[in-house]
């Protein structure tokens, strides 16, 4: 995937400062080898198999500029928020419109094809997302979407009522890929993030994910095709093959950071 290098990204050294503020304040030990506490979820491709209504969107506001996009021009920019998409697209591809055009006209064409379509969560989320609860863990999304939109999704599937708490890409000023909204995610789960894991589908928030201290299981999501999942602690098919990898860190077995 394009736009993914060292410089686009925070430093790891902004994850284990943010960890050890954490420590601080709980009373833990830096460097000691805690246990998984909170399971946060990327939502588009992971709780919902979305990211084919996002390729619609982007495809539609596109083809209006006068551009004739196709699946090969968005698959490119799977996981990044509105903020940094539409500027990209507006410079590589000429659009016209300005990124505020573009955005708002993309956020019409959302609520027109997501009003539309029947949404379902993806196949296993409701028996995982009721697995880690009865583990007693903190679960929370961690996406670049709207709050608006998060909450619609997880209201409309049926499964808002397993998430402690929501993180959007508006609560931050940086987007994935880089760590800021996981960051921000674990400071809402009230855990450091070495005691995290995240839930990704897409090569920006693994990094985002990584970069922020946490390991991530990556979801190989066959409507995301092509994905670089090099950088994931953990790689997995289908949603039932989850729950043992969080049982696991979540039970006698320290995380492997």
């Amino acid at each position: 995937m394009k736009n993914l290098n060292a410089h686009s990204v925070r430093p790891r050294s902004v994850a284990k400062e943010t960890e050890a503020g954490f420590a601080r304040c709980s009373g833990g030990v830096v460097g000691a080898e805690p246990l998984l506490k909170s399971v946060i979820f990327d939502m588009d491709g992971v709780l919902i198999d979305s990211q084919p209504l996002h390729y619609q969107i982007d495809i539609r506001v596109i083809q209006a500029c006068g551009y004739p996009a196709d699946l090969d021009t968005v698959t490119p920019y799977t996981g990044i928020s509105n903020q940094d998409r539409w500027p990209k697209y507006r410079e590589e591809l000429n659009l016209s419109p300005s990124p505020e055009q573009l955005i708002e006209m993309a956020e019409q064409a959302m609520r027109d094809i997501f009003n539309e379509t029947k949404l379902v969560a993806s196949p296993g989320i409701p028996a995982l997302l009721k697995g880690i609860k009865e583990m007693g863990l903190h679960c929370g999304v961690a996406s670049a979407s709207s709050h608006e939109l998060i909450q619609l999704v997880l209201n409309r599937t049926g499964i808002a009522q397993y998430f402690d708490a929501i993180t959007s890409g508006e609560d931050v000023s940086v987007s994935k890929p880089a760590p800021d909204v996981y960051l921000r995610a674990a400071g809402k789960a009230g855990y450091p993030p070495a005691q995290c894991i995240a839930v990704e589908d897409a090569p920006v928030g693994i990094l985002a994910a990584k970069n922020a201290g946490f390991t991530c299981i990556a979801y190989k999501n066959p409507n995301t095709f092509g994905q670089d999942f090099t950088f994931a602690d953990h790689v997995i098919d289908h949603f039932d093959q989850c729950l043992p990898i969080i049982r696991n860190l979540g039970g006698s077995t320290p995380l492997s950071i």
